[in-house]
C-alpha cells in the first residue's frame, strides 16, 4: 500500500506538471500528425487493399516507437536540469515509485498519441477500420502493446540521465531493444486486421511479455538509477 500511495501521489504530480506545460504532449500531438501526412502523402497511393493491410501496422508501431522515443528522451530532464533526482533518491521514497511514475506518464502520452494516430489511419486506409468494429480488441492491443516499449525504454531513460548526450544515446541503445517487442506488436495487429480466429492467443502472449518485462525492469531500476547518480569514490 505504501508503495501504490507513493506511485499515486508522484504520477499525479508528474501528470500536473505535464498539464501545466504540455511539453509531451504538444510534442507527441504534432509529430503524429506529421507522420499521418507523410503516411497520407507516401502510402495512400497504393493499388490493393493488401498492400495497406501489410503497411498499417508498421505504420503505426513505427510512429509509437519515434513518439516513445521523444517522450523518453525528455522524461527525467526536469530533475536533471533542476538536478532534483538527488533529493528524490535521499528522500524517503520507495524507488520503484519513481520507476512506476515515469512509466505510467510516457505511457499516458504514448496513448493520447495512438488516440491521434488510430483515428488517421483508419480515414487513410479503409483496412484499419477494424479498430473501430473491434475497440475493446484494440485498447487492450494498444495497451499492451505501449507498455511492454514503456517498460523497458523508462529503464534506460533512468540509467543514462545524468549522461552527456543522454538524447542520442537513449535512441541508439533504445531502438535495438524495443525491436522484438515492436515486431511482435506489428505480427499481433496484423492478425487483428485479418481476422484471424488466434488474436487472442497473440494478447495472452503480449501480456505475459508485458509482466516479464516490467519485473525485470522493477529489479533492475534500483541500481541501473543509483548506480547513474553514484558519487565518485575518493582516493586515499
Amino acid at each position: 500500500m505504501r508503495l501504490l500511495r507513493q506511485t499515486w501521489l508522484l504520477t499525479r504530480s508528474e501528470l500536473r506538471q505535464e498539464l501545466r506545460d504540455l511539453e509531451l504532449l504538444l510534442t507527441a500531438g504534432f509529430f503524429s500528425l506529421l507522420m499521418l501526412a507523410m503516411f497520407g502523402l507516401s502510402f495512400t497511393t497504393l493499388p490493393r487493399a493488401e498492400s495497406h493491410l501489410i503497411a498499417v501496422p508498421g505504420l503505426l508501431w513505427m510512429s509509437v516507437a519515434f513518439v516513445g522515443s521523444l517522450t523518453l528522451t525528455r522524461t527525467f530532464d526536469r530533475e536533471r536540469e533542476a538536478d532534483t533526482l538527488r533529493a528524490m533518491l535521499v528522500a524517503p521514497v520507495d524507488r520503484l515509485a519513481i520507476y512506476f511514475a515515469k512509466a505510467i506518464l510516457t505511457l499516458v502520452v504514448l496513448l493520447l498519441s495512438c488516440a491521434v494516430l488510430v483515428p488517421g489511419l483508419m480515414l487513410l486506409f479503409p483496412v484499419a477500420r477494424v479498430f473501430a468494429s473491434e475497440p475493446l480488441w484494440s485498447v487492450l492491443l494498444l495497451v499492451f502493446g505501449c507498455t511492454g516499449y514503456v517498460a523497458v525504454g523508462t529503464l534506460f531513460a533512468a540509467g543514462l540521465s545524468t549522461s552527456s548526450g543522454k538524447n542520442v544515446l537513449v535512441s541508439i541503445i533504445l531502438f535495438p531493444l524495443t525491436t522484438p517487442v515492436l515486431i511482435y506488436n506489428l505480427v499481433a495487429t496484423r492478425t487483428l486486421l485479418d481476422g484471424h480466429p488466434g488474436f487472442g492467443t497473440y494478447l495472452g502472449k503480449m501480456f505475459a511479455l508485458d509482466v516479464v518485462l516490467v519485473a525485470v525492469a522493477a529489479l533492475l531500476f534500483e541500481s541501473v538509477l543509483v548506480g547513474s547518480k553514484a558519487p565518485p569514490r575518493s582516493r586515499r
